[in-house]
């Protein structure tokens, strides 16, 4: 009697059907989670934008270089400043890589994260607004 050494066909078409219904399922699950992370990280550096401008609107350093209407930019294209300080000199110092960031997530793909130095009336300082817009 010859030993049978192997898998019949029957066999490997039932573990490629079983293989094909778990990617079928997962697949679409997979997915989701990806965008999920791609969409926190992009909250992430514009929360991480945020933190940067206020501290660039307190930093004596530069407190005379940046005036109202001043801002940071944050999209598909990259993170950018209105001016050459905060381009050339404020970015690279408080965010080194900066130029490599930009918006990955489906849900921000069209829409810009801006950062906009204003004056605080109250205490005629600079203060920062922030959002996203399309």
């Amino acid at each position: 009697m010859k030993e049978n050494k192997g898998f019949s066909l029957v066999e490997l078409i039932i573990v490629i059907a079983i293989m094909a219904i778990l990617i079928g399922v997962l697949a679409p699950q997979y997915v989701k989670y990806v965008e999920k992370s791609r969409k926190a990280k992009d909250e992430n550096i514009a929360s991480e934008i945020y933190e940067l401008s206020n501290v660039i609107a307190a930093d004596v350093d530069y407190l005379g270089q940046i005036n109202a209407g001043d801002n940071i930019q944050f999209s598909a294209s990259g993170i950018v400043g209105s001016t050459d300080v905060i381009q050339n000199q404020i970015l690279p110092e408080y965010m080194p890589g900066f130029d490599k960031m930009k918006v990955i997530s489906k849900a921000y793909k069209d829409k810009t994260y801006t950062m906009k130095f204003v004056i605080d009336a109250e205490d005629n300082k600079l203060a920062v607004q922030e959002g996203w817009s399309s």
